[in-house]
């Protein structure tokens, strides 16, 4: 990679960053909307920065990326099939990532700057995604607040602005949620499937995750049952089991029996657990399974930062909770109706299997301060849908009768 086209490449991804900004700035969205994309926009440059600076694994896709853009660039495909040309011998999970990078490549020249772009604008869509899946789930609601939670929670905008994983499987989230929610009534199969693809090519375990969650999302209605809400309720319990075995049999678990998840378990943690951010091994117990979610969703604690990206990550963790303390009634209203809705009881299955399922495979808070961006956007769509919980009251200013002062209207002296 010459000089010259990294730095073709980098006006390329900057260019394209000021059309998208422009496009934003000019399409019918709410002025809130717009200037929270525009200032999601600035983080995500300042993300892609950042990230260039721990771009260990980033520099291996890269390199990946050049072999298979020197193919594609001639209009040849063969890396898709061939795998001589894969990297190691499956076709999805990283050597996926290469085909990603590979393409970017093809379009821009080899820039490192301008594919770090092409990444970032791809988790963009993912986000923009589920800001859409949002706005058609729960119409009642004003989205701000979780566009708020999308384009400024730094997890969110600092991680999937790289070459990696953690953007194409954004992506696909975001596509296969967007799918399930549909017109806020039916789901959109197509899209479902496209954006589940994605993610069982990267990750299966994630996509088998996404299927149990819609399977438990749907018996979890206990109202309103009928012979043919249970057949039909049946056939998805089918088809999901199915799914969901064939997605842990072709990943690194192996399988959906309890061995070998509990053997996938303890490689993990064997991996994982080394460094400074180590937290040990947690059991497969009721006490391991809630030091899991404790692990996920509230560490490092502040006290626990031992360099500048741990500190970040408490400080954002810590900040995250305080503003959902002040906003407790909100979220306590959930436990009312959450399973009345069935985007919100898809959710909350998928945040907590996610949660428990992270929490039980790593020991590292570095690498769980990664991949729990994948659970975050379902986590704050479940924090914002509380709002259907809390009755909205309208203050209207009392008329006052001739002659009377507001004092003397409520039977104040004036």
């Amino acid at each position: 990679m010459s000089s010259v086209e990294d730095l073709l490449g980098t006006g390329v991804g900057l260019v394209a960053l000021l059309v998208l900004g422009v496009v934003v700035w000019r399409s019918g969205l709410p002025k809130l909307a717009k200037q929270l994309a525009m200032v999601g926009l600035g983080l995500r440059l300042v993300g892609i920065v950042g990230r260039q600076a721990i771009a260990a694994d980033a520099r291996v896709y890269f390199s990946w990326g050049e072999r298979y853009a020197a193919y594609f660039g001639r209009l040849d495909f063969s890396p898709l099939w061939d795998p001589a040309l894969w990297r190691g011998s499956e076709w999805g999970g990283t050597n996926l990532i290469g085909y990603v990078t590979g393409g970017i490549m093809a379009l821009i020249g080899p820039s490192w700057f301008g594919t770090f772009v092409g990444f970032a604008l791809l988790s963009l869509v993912g986000v923009a995604a589920y800001g859409l899946a949002f706005s058609r789930a729960f119409p009642r609601l004003d989205p701000s607040r979780f566009w708020g939670w999308l384009f400024l929670f730094p997890s969110l905008w600092f991680w999937p602005s790289s070459i990696g994983k953690e953007a194409i499987m954004m992506l696909g989230l975001g596509v296969a949620t967007l799918g399930l929610v549909g017109d806020g009534k039916r789901a959109r199969w197509l899209l479902l499937g496209a954006g589940l693809a994605v993610v069982f090519a990267v990750r299966p375990q994630v996509a088998a995750v996404f299927l149990l969650a819609i399977v438990l999302g749907h018996w979890l209605n206990f109202q309103s049952w009928s012979p043919a809400r249970v057949i039909q309720g049946g056939a998805i319990l089918v088809l999901g089991g199915v799914f969901v075995a064939y997605a842990l049999q072709t990943s690194r678990v192996g399988g959906a029996d309890l061995e070998s998840i509990q053997e996938y378990t303890e490689f993990n943690l064997s991996q994982t657990s080394q460094g400074g951010s180590d937290v040990g091994a947690v059991s497969l117990t009721p006490a391991g399974v809630g030091m899991a979610a404790v692990n996920v969703l509230f560490r490092p604690f502040l006290w626990e930062a031992h360099n500048l990206s741990a500190a970040v990550s408490a400080l954002e963790i810590a900040l995250m909770w305080g503003i959902l303390w002040l906003r407790r009634r909100q979220l306590a209203g959930l436990a009312r109706i959450w399973r009345r809705d069935r985007v919100l009881r898809f959710a909350v299955s998928f945040v907590v299997i996610y949660t428990v399922a992270l929490g039980l495979n790593l020991a590292n808070l570095g690498i769980i301060a990664r991949q729990r961006t994948l659970m975050l956007p379902l986590f704050f769509l479940i924090v914002e849908a509380g709002a259907l919980a809390v009755p909205t009251v309208q203050r209207v200013a009392p008329r006052l009768r001739p002659g009377y002062t507001a004092g003397q209207q409520v039977g104040v002296p004036a």
